[in-house]
C-alpha cells in the first residue's frame, strides 16, 4: 500500500484538547497543582468545580473527576482549544509540570485526545469509525491489557458495529447512537471513540490511551490521533466489508468474562491454562466460550489443543493491509512513529497475560 502523509500544514491546522485524569501526591492540593502547571506556563490554570468543568476557558483548567474514585488526589488537567508548535509546547510543558510535582497514574486513569471536526460532512465520520473499526486491533496492542477491547467500561470497543449501521446513518448523532446500541454502552461518548462530542464541541474524542505523564507518549498518540482524522478524509478509503470482531458478553467480575478474555488474546488459551487460572481441575472450553457468547476456532500442537475466538469475515473481504504497517501507511507515520509504536506493542506484548496493566 502506498503511504498516505497528510501535509504537516494541514495536520499543524487541526485543534486540539487534551484531558490529563492523574493523581496527585498525597498532601498536595488541587490548587498546588494548579499552581505548579501555571508555573510552568507562565498563564493561569483555575481549579473548576466539576459541575461546571465542561466550561470553555482559554487557559488550562483542572477538576475533580469521578471515574478517578478519590475526590481529594484524583485530578483532570483540561487544556483549551490549542493547534500548532505552540499547542504542542504548552502539552510538553504541563506534561513537565506533572512530572516534576509527583503525579502518579494507574489503570483507572486516561489521557483523552478531542481532535476538531467541525464543518465535516457525515462521510468524515463514517470514514474515521471504520478506520478505527478496521485497526483496533492494532491499536489495542499498544495499549495497556486494561485498555483493550471492551476491558474498560468508559471506552468500548467499535468491533461490533456493522458495516450496513454505518453506512445507513443519517447523521452524527445516529451514527453514534448506531455504536453504542451495538456495544452495550450506557452513554454515547463512552467508546474508543467518541462522537458525541461533536455534538457539544464541534471535535471527535480518542479515549483509548491509558493516563499517562509522558511528553513523548503523549506527543506519539497525539500525532495519530491527528493523522487518523486527517486520513477519514479521503474519499478513496479502501475499505471492502469489514472482519466483525468477537466480544465477550459475560459479566464482568464472572469466571466466565475472565475465560472470556483468556480466549480474546491474539495467543488464545488451552483447557490447562484455564485450569490453573481457575483452579480447577478439569474443564469444557466450548462450553465456557458459549457462556461468554464467544465462537472458538482451535488448533492442535501434539497432544495440546489452543482454543481462539473466532474472527468472522464477511463475504466480501477488507482489502486494507489490517497490519502496524498497513495502519502506519494508511495514516501517514513516520519512520520515528513507527518505531515507537512497533516498539510499545512488542514491550506490552509481553505483559497480554496479566489481567491489569
Amino acid at each position: 500500500m502506498t503511504a498516505y502523509a497528510p501535509a504537516p500544514a494541514a495536520l499543524n491546522a487541526l485543534t486540539l484538547g487534551l484531558e490529563f485524569e492523574c493523581y496527585l501526591p498525597q498532601g498536595t492540593s488541587m490548587a498546588q497543582g494548579a499552581a505548579a502547571v501555571s508555573s510552568r506556563l507562565g498563564a493561569p490554570c483555575p481549579v473548576i468545580p466539576y459541575h461546571d468543568a465542561h466550561r470553555a476557558l482559554t487557559t488550562w483548567k483542572v477538576t475533580t473527576d469521578g471515574s478517578l474514585g478519590d475526590y481529594q488526589r484524583g485530578a483532570e488537567f483540561v487544556s483549551p482549544i490549542v493547534s500548532g508548535e505552540e499547542g504542542d509546547k504548552q502539552i510538553r510543558t504541563v506534561c513537565q509540570a506533572l512530572t516534576d510535582i509527583n503525579a502518579t497514574v494507574n489503570k483507572d486513569c486516561g489521557l483523552h485526545v478531542h481532535v476538531g471536526a467541525a464543518g465535516q460532512p457525515l462521510s468524515f465520520f463514517q470514514n474515521l469509525v471504520r478506520l478505527y473499526q478496521a485497526y483496533e486491533g492494532i491499536i489495542d496492542g499498544f495499549m495497556p491489557v486494561s485498555r483493550r477491547r471492551s476491558t474498560n467500561v468508559f471506552c468500548r470497543s467499535l468491533g461490533s458495529v456493522s458495516a450496513t449501521a454505518i453506512t445507513q446513518a443519517t447523521s452524527v448523532s445516529a451514527l453514534a447512537e448506531v455504536v453504542r446500541r451495538a456495544s452495550g454502552a450506557g452513554e454515547q461518548r463512552y467508546h474508543k471513540l467518541n462522537l458525541a462530542a461533536f455534538a457539544r464541541h464541534k471535535t471527535v474524542e480518542f479515549r483509548q490511551h491509558s493516563g499517562t505523564t509522558d511528553a513523548v507518549k503523549t506527543a506519539m498518540w497525539v500525532s495519530a490521533c491527528r493523522k487518523m482524522v486527517e486520513a477519514a478524509k479521503r474519499n478513496d478509503l479502501p475499505f471492502g466489508s469489514m472482519i466483525n470482531q468477537p466480544m465477550n458478553s459475560a459479566r464482568r467480575g464472572t469466571k466466565a468474562h475472565r475465560i472470556g478474555e483468556m480466549l480474546l488474546r491474539p495467543e488464545g488459551v488451552t483447557g490447562r491454562e484455564i485450569m490453573a487460572e481457575m483452579n480447577w481441575p478439569s474443564v469444557s472450553v466450548p462450553a465456557q466460550a458459549r457462556a461468554a457468547g464467544i465462537a472458538v476456532v482451535s488448533q492442535r500442537t501434539g497432544r495440546e489443543v489452543r482454543y481462539y475466538a473466532a474472527r468472522a469475515q464477511a463475504q466480501t473481504p477488507t482489502t486494507l493491509d489490517v497490519s502496524l504497517n498497513g495502519f502506519a501507511d494508511l495514516i501517514g507515520l513516520t519512520e520515528a512513529e513507527r518505531t515507537y509504536f512497533a516498539e510499545r506493542t512488542a514491550n506490552l506484548s509481553n505483559t497480554a497475560i496479566a489481567w491489569a496493566a
